[in-house]
Parts: C-alpha cells; sequence; structure tokens
C-alpha cells in the first residue's frame, strides 16, 4: 500500500502572514514550487498561497498584497499514514492540487511535508522520483 508519506516532499518552503506577495512570488520562482505555506511566528500552518492566488493579483503592487489576504486557509488535516487513495479522493473532491501535511503528533499543527497533484501523477506514470528531469531533456543529435 502506498502511503501520502511515500510520495510526499519531505519539508516545506514557508513565509509568514505578514510577508508581502513580491517576496512569495520570489520563493516560488527561486524554489521552482507552486505553493507557499503561510505560518504563524510559531511555525503554526495558517494557509497556503498558490500560484493560481497569486495570478488573482497579476498587475497590482505585490509588495502591498499580505500573505494573511491573499491565502487560502489551511482546514484539512492530511495524516501521512493515510493510503494515497483517500488522498486522491479528497483532492477531487475538493478541487485542491496539493495537501500540506502536518504533524500528527499533538502540539502545533506545523507543516511536515507537501503532496502535489504533480507527485501522484509522476507516482502514476512510473517514473522514480529524482528521475524526472531525465525524461524531460531532449537527445542532442
Amino acid at each position: 500500500m502506498i502511503r501520502v508519506c511515500d510520495l510526499m516532499h519531505k519539508g516545506v518552503i514557508f513565509c509568514y502572514r505578514d510577508d508581502n506577495a513580491k517576496d512569495i512570488a520570489k520563493m516560488m520562482e527561486t524554489n521552482q514550487i507552486r505553493s507557499v505555506a503561510v505560518v504563524d511566528e510559531n511555525g503554526e500552518i495558517w494557509g497556503v498561497v498558490s500560484i493560481m492566488d497569486m495570478l488573482a493579483h497579476y498587475g497590482k503592487d505585490l509588495s502591498k498584497i499580505r500573505a494573511e489576504e491573499i491565502m487560502r486557509s489551511y482546514k484539512i488535516d492530511i495524516d501521512a499514514q493515510w493510503p494515497i487513495e483517500k488522498a486522491v479522493e479528497l483532492m477531487r473532491k475538493k478541487k485542491i492540487e496539493q495537501w500540506i501535511i502536518v504533524d500528527p503528533h499533538g502540539g502545533p499543527k506545523r507543516p511536515v511535508g507537501i503532496l502535489t497533484t504533480c507527485d501522484i501523477v509522476q507516482y502514476m506514470s512510473g517514473i522514480k522520483a529524482g528521475h524526472l528531469e531525465q525524461y524531460l531533456k531532449f537527445h542532442k543529435e
């Protein structure tokens, strides 16, 4: 049985609620990611900012927009030990492209990983984690 923890990326790129959208865009570009977790000063998850959330603010002064203003609230706990089918079912039902995985062992809800639709499709394709780049390179003649 494949579990969420088997496919998720360990560790999460995060920002704070008061960080501005311009800095978040730079984080996304620098790290080549599609979403950033939003945490409070204790590291507890509050929400997530995705590239679609950012796109909604195209043409605006991103330095004046705070993460807290554009984030989607974190509402659903995904257990890293769940079968992957359960996470996929929720993704389809809620139309969400990524899940922030939190530490399930009590205390503050700190993000420990992220599971994206790309991770799941990569698994479905049979491409091993870390080998996707090999499939994307063009052959030189």
